[in-house]
């Protein structure tokens, strides 16, 4: 019983920080080019991948809001999702603009921390109630492959600070998201 109150508490404490990352959600800083020389390879490509993997989550997240009756902690993360990465993509696609890089583009590319065609069919198809447990399960999966490739890419040579920037977001936000859903997952 005290475990299952803990775990309670726990969701209760994590759905409360996910109200108010929704109220006033961290940025990154606004992609400015603030050097004459261009970015590294690396740091587009991660910048392009990183849109595309985005897409993804909100896509995710709108097919389940769309099957309605979403416990209102879980849909609250589905929308703290839509919104916080749909203005990382447009902010990263302004940056890719800016240093004239072409934006990011889904192509049905199962790589790079991509979920699969399977797996997201899986959600398509999971009636409303099995739906946000595919969802939390999914969106963990999801998130531990952008923080993998987050990590991979402050290892690397690439030195851009917007980019930089954007990964340690990446890795703080979305690690916190998946404590969060997996205390979901356990109650």
């Amino acid at each position: 019983m005290t475990s299952r109150r803990l775990a309670a508490g726990l969701v209760l404490v994590l759905a409360a920080v996910a109200v108010v990352l929704l109220r006033q959600p961290a940025r990154p800083p606004a992609p400015q080019p603030v050097a004459a020389a261009g970015p590294a390879g690396v740091d587009v490509h991660y910048a392009q991948m990183m849109v595309e993997h985005h897409e993804q989550a909100v896509a995710m997240s709108r097919t389940l809001i769309a099957k309605g009756k979403v416990p209102e902690r879980i849909r609250l993360i589905a929308d703290f999702i839509i919104h916080d990465q749909q203005r990382e993509i447009d902010q990263t696609n302004d940056w890719l603009n800016a240093w004239h890089q072409p934006p990011g583009d889904s192509n049905g590319d199962d790589g790079h921390g991509m979920l699969t065609t399977a797996q997201l069919a899986e959600l398509d198809h999971a009636d409303a109630k099995a739906a946000p447990d595919v969802f939390l399960r999914l969106m963990i999966e999801h998130h531990r492959g952008a923080i993998t490739m987050s990590r991979s890419l402050l290892d690397g040579p690439g030195r851009n600070a917007y980019v930089h920037s954007l990964a340690k977001h990446v890795i703080n936000e979305q690690t916190a998201e998946n404590e969060a859903m997996a205390a979901l997952l356990a109650s």
